[in-house]
């Protein structure tokens, strides 16, 4: 995690503005896929802003909401992890949980196997089925 903060402060360095907090936070989300209390902590620091304000621009902004919860998932849908009847089967799956999923066409963990992220945690499935146990298991 320390040399996701060296990154995450060279981002915020490089920004012409650098109390965006919009651009900082899709940073992290886009990065680690959840935003922690942590990083949010780390981010006010750095920029000289509370906490709290940063709280205002995910509530305001619906990628950034979804973030901050910890059972935030997102499936590549991608061509190297897609398969056939993926989105019918992650259709199916959201009847079935309580929690959102997204699509996402890169997660930027190509390689054999289709990849979903559970907050910063990349799993690998290699059929269908295994996909849906391992999303029926974060009930």
């Amino acid at each position: 995690m320390e040399d996701f903060y060296k990154e995450l402060d060279r981002f915020i360095d490089s920004l012409e503005d650098k109390k965006n907090d919009y651009k900082i936070l899709s940073f992290v989300v886009d990065e680690l896929g959840y935003i922690s209390d942590e990083v949010l902590n780390h981010i006010a620091r750095k920029i000289d802003m509370f906490p709290f304000s940063l709280e205002g621009t995910i509530k305001y902004y619906p990628k950034l909401q979804k973030a901050r919860k910890k059972d935030y998932v997102q499936i590549c849908i991608g061509r190297n992890c897609y398969q056939k009847g993926l989105k019918e089967k992650i259709e199916e799956i959201r009847t079935k949980v309580n929690f959102d999923i997204d699509e996402r066409n890169c997660l930027g963990k190509c390689g054999k196997n289709g990849k979903l992220a559970v907050g910063n945690k990349i799993y690998e499935y290699k059929n269908l089925d295994e996909l849906e146990k391992i999303l029926l298991s974060l009930k």
